[in-house]
């Protein structure tokens, strides 16, 4: 049986087990973190992302970028559903219950240069959560 054997930080390592330990730690990494759930803005709807809605979710919550963010509007627009969601001036977020459940989102529009974006997320509703208007 061949071996390939390096030195490593002054100690002898086995190729074999370092490069599994390599791949092991960085895709331990890519799942630890998250990857951003952000729309960017997009008035032409160019950039776009698909949201889906599984049970048990039941509503999408969107959220102005950098939170917190009361100042200004910003307008999401449903490409499928051809409905259009503003997060009022004076909320950070607002919810959208019972959307379709599966549709592709743009942010298109804000009255505010400083929101940057759009975060959403599927979420279970709770009640009590500014609608989006």
């Amino acid at each position: 049986m061949l071996r390939n054997i390096s030195k490593f930080a002054g100690q002898t390592v086995c190729r074999g087990k370092f490069a599994a330990l390599a791949i092991a730690t960085l895709s331990l990494m890519a799942t630890a973190l998250p990857a951003a759930a952000q729309l960017a803005f997009s008035p032409d709807c160019r950039n776009h992302q698909p949201i889906a809605v599984a049970p048990p979710q039941d509503a999408i919550l969107f959220t102005k970028q950098p939170a917190p963010h009361p100042n200004g509007t910003a307008s999401i627009f449903a490409i499928n559903n051809l409905d259009t969601y503003v997060i009022p001036a004076g909320s950070n977020s607002c919810v959208v219950a019972a959307p379709h459940a599966s549709d592709d989102y743009c942010f298109i529009a804000r009255n505010d240069n400083t929101i940057d974006g759009v975060g959403f997320a599927a979420i279970r509703n709770p009640g009590g959560l500014t609608p989006c208007q």
